[in-house]
């Protein structure tokens, strides 16, 4: 664990802020302290040794995930073969960790500040991609906001991806439900999965992958969330098929997959 050990003692080094109440020896409890650390860190520079040894040590944990390969995603070819709906070829349904795919271009279900949660641990997909990818994500996505300003919701852009199977990041961000989903969050959230295709055909980037954009904290109802996804993938696809191989709906959980199951296949599984 020595790799771990060098990252975890450089940036409790530079924050004096933090205290640990006893010394850790289990491995898990100190990747657990790893990230956390790597959560709340502001976007500061950093020496290339800490960006070396973190790259190293973040290759080791990736070889030791169970990687999926975008050509052993289902498309709606193969979970609905007797439908002859156009675009069946090129929209797939898969259920996994967004950061272990191996794909050119992977969303993230970003916040309006765009550099990341700083939530120690959090359960969300923007926590869990910057935590797998490493600190220069936070510093290239910085460095974008700075110029950016604020992201507004519905808005792009892109990063490279760093330690993560993928090429690229596609940040986004979804509106927040308070009370009741109006026209304006409807529009809003079409525009995630609008600016992002635009994004990707824009850089030439042929294949892409979705997670529920604002379903989670965001507090967007489920099913209208998946129906509105399905549509504006479709509708865009339909004018640039061409620009794209695969557009991938990722979900992480079994309700998830459910719903997105049953709305794709009252789409595309009639003939």
């Amino acid at each position: 664990m020595g790799k771990l050990d060098y990252l975890i003692n450089y940036l409790l080094e530079e924050n004096n802020k933090v205290r640990i109440k006893e010394i850790l020896i289990d491995k898990k409890s100190k990747q657990k302290l790893y990230r956390s650390l790597c959560n709340i860190r502001e976007p500061k520079p950093i020496d290339d040794k800490y960006k070396k040894i973190e790259n190293e040590y973040l290759q080791e944990e990736l070889q030791n995930k169970e990687l999926t390969k975008i050509e052993n995603v289902k498309t709606l070819l193969d979970i609905f073969p007797d439908s002859n709906q156009y675009l069946k070829d090129k929209i797939c349904l898969w259920k996994g960790d967004i950061t272990t795919l191996e794909i050119e271009a992977i969303v993230n279900a970003a916040n309006s500040e765009g550099i990341g949660c700083f939530i120690p641990c959090h359960k969300c997909i923007d926590n869990a991609i910057h935590s797998a990818s490493g600190i220069q994500l936070r510093l290239e996505c910085n460095k974008k906001m700075k110029k950016i300003g604020k992201l507004k919701t519905g808005k792009a852009f892109i990063t490279k991806s760093y330690n993560l199977p993928s090429k690229y990041i596609i940040h986004t961000v979804g509106p927040i439900i308070y009370e009741k989903v109006s026209e304006e969050n409807v529009e809003q959230l079409k525009n995630c999965y609008l600016n992002s295709l635009k994004l990707a055909k824009e850089k030439h980037i042929r294949e892409i992958v979705f997670p529920c954009i604002s379903t989670g904290e965001f507090r967007f109802p489920k099913d209208r969330a998946c129906k509105i996804a399905i549509e504006t993938v479709k509708k865009y696809l339909v004018e640039n098929a061409e620009s794209f191989d695969k557009v991938i709906f990722n979900v992480f959980t079994d309700e998830d997959y459910n719903i997105y199951l049953k709305i794709l296949g009252d789409e595309y599984g009639r003939i």
